[in-house]
């Protein structure tokens, strides 16, 4: 490793040590759940799952390689040691322990490894919560890893389990709120299965509607918050903010209870945040009202790049472009996660404002980042064919590797010749 690990995200990938600078919800979590988690219970407190190229992205910005990171080939400082012991000890960790550490690993963006781990679990010799965990997990890291875009046997499996044994009302919701959530984002469902989910979660939350218990109110946010999104994919704004109200209301009422400053409570706001935004700026159609969300989402976790990515997409959707380039640039300064998101959007901004000596080094930038980001390549091309010729080789010579490599699609060949 070449540089420093100072930054928090680094070290929570890398240690699972909650210190460094810019510090954020997510870095917490994943340091918190460790520290926090019996390995022989379920459910083990899974932060934000991030893409798998975020691995990428931090192995290549501290010169280590990517399975070297992923399965810990490197000196260990700190938690993580407790992660690499149990994975070293697996054949004989109880199925228990096995789940736990698969949930541990993709905390941390370790899909594959988590996979693999998931893969040694006996399902018969677990219990019927546990068996949930597994649906759940297995759901999360094959959607991750893109094996499969349906979702139907996890989620089957979800209910005859939720039919034949009796789960609180919170767990309830957390599982209907995926299922919810995922058929709308990956259409992981088919529309019956997603119906009983919705059904199922709206009678677990009328039992628990009045509850003032932080776990609760934390899964009645969340739900309502993934509810939402079925009135909103309509195009219906009036039930989408009754909904989104509700989340609102169930996110506020776990921040001012005894545990509001806990991370599940922190990071159930943080999450009404950016769908309530979403919903201002794709239901209400009210940029304004966007915008102001987007500055409350950013004060809330002001070292969480994506929030500013969330902030720009709202300039970018007003054409506002040297608004969107600031907070692109914001986040490419924080860092991870998203960095190379960062560098191509800033070039992208660069190119609305017609500033294309800039556009084109935020796109050389990428593909230095990441040497397979077609869209930056064809980007580039296009800039330099059109303003500045004498950088046509750079771009020319990725798009002829990605062509000789079958990755150029049609789509993408007509751009370039």
């Amino acid at each position: 490793m070449h540089r420093k690990l100072d930054d928090a995200f680094s070290r929570a990938m890398f240690f699972y040590d909650d210190s460094g600078v810019h510090q954020t919800n997510w870095s917490r979590s994943v340091c918190a759940g460790l520290a926090e988690q019996n390995f022989d219970e379920v459910p083990y407190r899974v932060p934000q799952l991030l893409e798998p190229s975020t691995l990428v992205e931090v192995a290549q910005r501290h010169a280590i390689g990517v399975d070297e990171l992923e399965f810990f080939s490197y000196a260990m400082d700190g938690p993580v040691a407790k992660v690499k012991w149990l994975a070293e000890m697996l054949e004989w960790a109880p199925p228990v322990q096995k789940l736990s550490l698969a949930q541990c690993l993709a905390a941390s963006c370790r899909y594959r490894f988590a996979n693999q781990v998931l893969a040694k679990i006996p399902y018969d010799a677990l219990f019927p919560d546990q068996r949930v965990t597994y649906h759940l997990t297995r759901f999360a890291i094959h959607n991750r890893l893109e094996i499969t875009a349906s979702h139907q046997d996890d989620f089957t499996a979800l209910k005859a389990l939720m039919q034949a044994h009796r789960l609180s009302p919170a767990r309830v919701l957390d599982v209907c709120s995926q299922a919810i959530v995922w058929k709308l984002k990956g259409n992981a469902i088919d529309d019956e299965l997603n119906q009983w989910f919705i059904g199922t979660g709206e009678m677990a939350a009328r039992q628990i509607a009045s509850s003032d218990a932080p776990v609760d109110l934390v899964s009645l946010s969340s739900f309502y918050r993934g509810l939402a999104m079925v009135p909103a994919a309509r195009g219906d704004a009036a039930t989408t903010r009754q909904y989104m109200l509700l989340a609102e209301d169930y996110a506020n009422a776990v921040i001012r209870g005894e545990k509001g400053s806990s991370i599940p409570a922190r990071e159930a706001r943080k999450t009404v945040y950016e769908s309530k935004l979403k919903e201002m700026l794709y239901v209400a159609r009210d940029v304004d009202s966007a915008r102001r969300v987007a500055e409350e989402l950013i004060a809330y976790d002001p070292h969480w790049s994506i929030s500013y990515h969330e902030a720009a997409e709202v300039e970018v959707t007003d054409r506002q472009w040297q608004r969107a380039l600031q907070h692109f640039q914001q986040a490419y300064t924080i860092g991870f996660p998203r960095l190379t998101y960062s560098q191509y959007m800033i070039g992208a901004c660069h190119q609305q404002l017609g500033n294309f000596d800039q556009a084109l080094e935020a796109f050389k930038g990428t593909l230095l980042l990441d040497a397979t980001n077609i869209s930056a390549g064809v980007a580039g091309y296009g800039v330099a064919r059109q303003h500045l010729p004498e950088a046509l080789p750079f771009f020319k010579s990725y798009i002829d590797t990605w062509e000789a490599e079958g990755l150029l699609a049609d789509e993408y060949r007509g751009l370039v010749q």
